[in-house]
């Protein structure tokens, strides 16, 4: 057991912390179930077994301080409202009687995490003087400091009235949080900046084929990703294809001129829409769009995920068979086969299943995950031969695995796929961010980068097949669950974390989290497109949205600021210009 110390504003210890999105984190930096409670000041964890393990929640993060933290630091740039309320993450610690205070632990994660990125990134050929150096910096000789008030007790020694001298090292570790996480979002930038020019010139891609060609002795193939021995990662030809996935049922003349700018529309294939009704199919609203992509538009099509067994994708008449595996996969066949075989001369890359690893609504055993993820391998390629084939990983932090060991841990999962050796063709990550729904807190822009770094390390092309936040802090989450005859259940947004970037969500912070969010995956070598997950906010009648307010239009068919931000990040991507000022 182990546990962690809050303070409140004015020094004394938390009389009450909600806690919302919390977690353990354990070996290769995946959940791992755990009681965790507040109690008396205290953020209480109990886990089994004596490894080391680190806490990860949702938080208030302040704004950075004005003044130079230090004599010989460079004054910090003004302060922003607030860096928002994100999920933040403490290093593995051992367990221990005496309590850790948690803002200080915060602040150790983060610091280190830039200190590794910067040498990952090899950026330490910056100038000591860069601002965002010297605000790691800062933050840093701020984080010893509040080290050394938490040891020794030696700064701002108790005196009536004033707060103990560990209170005291915990303002000081917000204020070196709160600085080391400005600086990490600024240099993640700054290294998309840096990156982007050789990623859209195809540079990168050039150097990595001769790269190859000199290690293997021959060339790759044509017009395929290049995986040089011992550089870790995937590259892809060209820059990034920027698309947007669209709701079948909304069809006006804005929503096709905002979906005929973009690189490719997405048709999600939901099992719930096409067929409504056991053995009656509705496919006249998919045709409408993909037809007027094909032949008026001229873009490409993307399709799926065919499975999807969350809520909202699988038909309610489904759920007889819920507990018999043979017949429900048996289903699941004839639906593949009737999608794929309708769509497969329009269609040119499927995303044949999504989120079976999470395992949240139908139970599966772990042999039947990986067989249905087999069968939705092989029957869309042997019906599609020339289509390609993406797995999509849904809540790809994984927080659902330390509430349900019957789940798998996303990478896990994903490493397993692709040792089926079954000819994936990429990976589908699902980036939805600021929702009140699992998977979808808020997180910074150095976690989001970390994060694509480490499913790139899996040597495939990246998918981005749902990159979205709100444009309005949502206060709850729509949905359906089986079995349940109303159109829209209400759930309590309490049951899962959202947080806000920055100042809050709005139109204006939504379009800003796109073009930082979307640049940053840009400057990826091994993403290949990048899906933003609503075209256009659902209208109050329609059915629920992926996520409400996530659109780029409003339900009237205007373009919100967000809307605009997309395009003309992809006119700079199309000129080959750094879409970062």
């Amino acid at each position: 057991m182990f546990s962690f110390a809050v303070f409140d504003s004015a020094g004394h210890p938390q009389t009450s912390f909600e806690l919302r999105g919390e977690y353990l984190i354990g070996n290769d930096d995946m959940p791992t179930q755990a009681e965790i409670r507040f109690d008396q000041g205290l953020i209480r964890c109990t886990k089994s077994g004596p490894e080391a393990a680190g806490i990860c929640l949702l938080v208030e993060i302040p704004a950075p301080p004005a003044a130079p933290p230090s004599p010989g630091i460079p004054a910090l740039p003004p302060p922003t409202p607030s860096l928002g309320q994100m999920m933040l993450r403490t290093c593995f610690l051992p367990k221990r009687n005496e309590p850790y205070l948690l803002s200080l632990e915060l602040a150790r994660h983060r610091i280190m995490m830039a200190l590794n990125k910067l040498e990952e990134w090899g950026m330490f050929e910056l100038a000591p003087d860069h601002p965002a150096l010297a605000q790691l910096e800062a933050a840093r000789l701020k984080f010893c400091e509040a080290l050394v008030a938490d040891r020794t007790g030696s700064v701002a020694q108790t005196q009536a009235g004033q707060p103990s001298p560990r209170a005291w090292a915990d303002k000081l570790a917000w204020e070196a949080l709160a600085i080391a996480l400005d600086a990490s979002e600024k240099l993640s930038l700054l290294n998309a900046s840096r990156d982007i020019p050789a990623r859209l010139s195809g540079k990168v891609f050039e150097d990595a084929k001769a790269r190859y060609t000199k290690l293997i002795g021959d060339p790759p193939p044509a017009g395929q990703h290049v995986v040089v021995p011992g550089m870790g990662t995937a590259v892809v030809p060209g820059a990034p294809q920027i698309g947007v996935a669209i709701n079948p049922n909304q069809y006006s003349e804005p929503l096709m001129k905002a979906a005929g700018s973009l690189d490719f529309v997405h048709m999600p294939v939901r099992w719930s829409d096409l067929e409504p009704v056991e053995g009656k199919l509705s496919f006249a609203s998919t045709d409408r769009w993909i037809e007027w992509a094909v032949r008026t538009a001229k873009r490409p099509v993307t399709a799926g995920a065919i499975i999807d067994l969350r809520a909202s994708c699988l038909p309610e008449w489904a759920y007889i068979w819920e507990n018999d595996y043979e017949t429900l996969r048996d289903m699941m066949v004839e639906h593949i086969t009737q999608v794929v075989t309708r769509y497969r001369r329009t269609v040119s890359r499927w995303v044949v299943c999504s989120g079976l690893h999470v395992n949240s609504n139908v139970k599966l055993s772990y042999e039947q995950i990986m067989d249905l993820t087999k069968v939705c391998i092989l029957l869309t390629k042997k019906i599609h031969p020339q289509g390609k084939i993406i797995v999509e990983v849904q809540e790809p932090w994984g927080e659902y695995f330390a509430a349900d060991r019957k789940s798998l841990p996303p990478t896990f999962y994903a490493e397993s796929v692709l040792n089926l050796g079954l000819g994936v063709d990429g990976l589908g990550l699902r980036l939805q961010l600021g929702a009140p729904a699992s998977g979808q807190a808020t997180r910074d822009l150095m976690m989001i980068s970390s994060l694509l770094d480490r499913y790139a390390s899996m040597e495939r092309p990246i998918h981005i097949t749902a990159a979205g936040a709100p444009s309005a802090p949502i206060s709850s989450v729509v949905s359906k669950p089986k079995g349940d005859d109303d159109d829209q259940v209400v759930i309590s947004a309490r049951e899962h974390a959202a947080g806000r970037w920055r100042s809050g969500w709005s139109e204006a912070s939504q379009a800003e989290w796109l073009a930082d969010v979307l640049s940053m995956l840009a400057c990826k070598p091994s993403v290949q497109s990048i899906c933003w997950q609503d075209l256009a906010d659902a209208p109050p009648s329609a059915r629920s949205p992926e996520m409400p307010g996530g659109g780029l239009l409003n339900a009237g068919g205007i373009l919100k600021p967000a809307g605009q931000r997309i395009g003309a990040l992809l006119q700079a991507l199309r000129e080959g210009k750094s879409p970062i000022g």
